[in-house]
């Protein structure tokens, strides 16, 4: 009897052993699935707080301030989203572009001569700021960018046969804005995380695809921007050391470098326009952009930390055409050219698409 009742129990333990290594092994197979689950959740959770808090539609009218500031609009959209910590419910884009404004205006008056006469420039200057160029155009300081633009067209067109106004609108780079409004290293990265890799075009349902093939003048890619310097000193990368500020940021481009490399010409990668030539340095010291249009597409190619620029902001270049030399302007470790490449405004890695 007493035999029997043991080998009850002993069955009984048996059962509850074997039910303790069923849920042991249950437990192992399903702690991976459950510690990506976290991660993921946390990464979910990480990546919401930074994500620009904005509707479909309040996206439209960065696009459409953007397109009057010339700049581009996620460069708009993560200018406001971190300089006010994602809080964009009373937030006006088109109040926000006007930041990006800067103002060149001549004038000109008609100076008579025996041989007929000429025209004399008398007044010049340089306006950067949104109250300096509201006042100068004596409108309300918080005026938005379509009343900026709408009060130089009405100067522009107020001149005489004897005097002439020449009112030029140029935009101020992301990079400007940031170090005039001092954000500090988190806002930084902040800013490095939302404009790499196409994450803004992605949540906001215009997808980043680049395109099969490229219709460049020459080939399908655009041309290597150092005729006489062949070295990859540094590659595009979403976070890296700097080199010289000891923090993290995106490397949004390709670093190219050699012997002899200071004054070494710089050309343009494809046909294009100069849209922004910055003498005044900052991090990025000398630089220059480029815009190509290929087809419906917009390409942007800038050129950083120049000694000498050979071009002015309208000028048309070709392919090829000079026009910097590299340097060491800005913040850097030694001469090398630092070029970037946008593709309809995502950042994009240049060295697959440029072939010497």
């Amino acid at each position: 009897m007493n035999e029997r009742k043991g080998y009850q129990e002993y069955k009984k333990q048996s059962k509850k052993r074997k039910k303790r290594k069923l849920k042991r092994a249950l437990l192992a197979i399903a702690m991976p699935f459950i510690m990506i689950f976290l991660i993921l959740t946390m990464l979910f959770i990480s990546m919401a707080s930074v994500m620009p808090s904005v509707a479909d539609s309040v996206v439209d009218d960065y696009k459409a301030a953007a397109e009057l500031a010339g700049c581009t609009w996620q460069e708009l959209l993560v200018y406001d989203t971190v300089r006010f910590d994602n809080d964009l419910e009373d937030v006006d884009p088109f109040l926000s572009a006007v930041d990006f404004l800067k103002l060149h205006y001549e004038k000109w008056i008609w100076v008579e001569t025996d041989e007929g006469g000429y025209w004399q420039e008398v007044q010049s200057g340089d306006l950067a700021t949104p109250s300096s160029i509201c006042s100068w155009l004596t409108i309300p300081t918080e005026s938005d960018i379509q009343a900026i633009l709408d009060a130089g067209k009405r100067v522009s067109e107020s001149g005489s046969s004897d005097v002439k106004w020449v009112i030029q609108f140029s935009n101020k780079d992301l990079e400007e804005l940031i170090i005039k409004k001092e954000f500090d290293t988190d806002q930084i990265e902040w800013v490095d995380t939302l404009m790499t890799a196409g994450i803004l075009d992605e949540m906001f349902g215009d997808l980043y695809d680049l395109p099969d093939y490229i219709d460049t003048t020459e080939g399908g890619y655009f041309a290597w921007p150092t005729p006489e310097l062949h070295s990859v000193t540094s590659k595009f990368a979403s976070v890296r050391i700097h080199p010289v500020l000891g923090i993290k940021r995106a490397h949004n481009g390709v670093d190219i470098s050699g012997s002899n490399a200071m004054g070494s010409p710089v050309i343009a990668i494809e046909d294009g326009t100069v849209i922004y030539v910055n003498l005044s340095g900052g991090e990025r010291g000398i630089n220059i952009k480029v815009q190509h249009k290929i087809g419906d597409d917009i390409w942007i190619s800038r050129y950083q930390h120049l000694s000498a620029v050979k071009v002015d902001v309208g000028d048309e270049v070709k392919r090829g055409t000079v026009i910097g030399g590299v340097g060491n302007t800005g913040i850097g470790t030694g001469p090398h050219l630092h070029i970037e490449l946008t593709y309809n405004g995502v950042l994009i890695d240049p060295l697959p698409l440029i072939r010497e």
